[in-house]
């Protein structure tokens, strides 16, 4: 199965470091960021499942889905229906 996108969330820490989440269709989110602006520290990329998301990030994702992919982000991050 072709692995596709699902959600963006676009972030900045500080107003210069990011900090970057994309979902995919199968439940995994490449989480790109910069821990500080000196060499070695930005464009780090982990990949993680939505267990080791916190909510607020789960949130986020969810709110930047378009409209038709908001069941499938519920659905991928386990997000409560409260």
């Amino acid at each position: 199965m072709e692995k596709k996108v699902v959600s963006v969330s676009y972030n900045m820490k500080k107003g210069v470091l990011d900090d970057d989440y994309t979902l995919f269709s199968d439940g995994t989110v490449l989480h790109k960021y910069d821990k500080h602006i000196y060499p070695g520290g930005a464009n780090i990329e982990e990949t993680l499942i939505g267990k080791d998301l916190k909510l607020e990030i789960k949130m986020k994702l969810y709110e930047s889905a378009e409209s038709d992919k908001k069941g499938l982000v519920k659905s991928l991050l386990n997000i409560p229906d409260n």
